[in-house]
């Protein structure tokens, strides 16, 4: 698995998995990040009773389109079966925000169906003070 890049998003759209309404502050500053960075952001969350200040998406039905990429922030649990769902919709590229979301199982699923991985918080390469800082010295180019 490789660190997040800057050409990792190339395509400029991705898919949120995981957009929290329970530490919601922290992913509006991701979404703001990436928005901010020029990359379109279909936050995805099939929690039926949460509320949020945007679109969430709660199935992936609804998105008006499918992106090739996502970032995934969820317990190791929970992304096992989410990379599975989105191989099968046609993502290409997964962002994960920790060593802790991806274990060695799920980054070689992903291998095993031609996804590219990489990690790291999407804050130390779109973000801005202590975070960039914090992107240089963990080696995020």
């Amino acid at each position: 698995m490789k660190k997040l890049y800057t050409g990792f998003l190339a395509d400029n759209e991705l898919l949120f998995v995981g957009y929290s309404s329970r530490n919601n502050q922290y992913s509006k500053s991701i979404y703001q990040a990436f928005s901010n960075n020029g990359i379109k952001v279909y936050p995805y969350n099939t929690k039926e009773n949460a509320s949020y200040d945007i679109k969430v998406y709660k199935t992936l039905e609804e998105l008006p389109k499918m992106p090739k990429a996502a970032f995934i922030l969820l317990s190791r649990e929970n992304t096992a079966k989410a990379v599975k769902q989105l191989a099968d919709k046609g993502i290409n590229k997964i962002l994960f925000h920790s060593a802790k979301t991806a274990d060695p199982a799920v980054i070689e699923e992903c291998e095993k169906r031609g996804i590219e991985t990489a990690i790291g918080c999407p804050l130390m390469l779109y973000g801005k003070g202590l975070h960039r800082f914090h992107g240089f010295l963990a080696g995020v180019k």
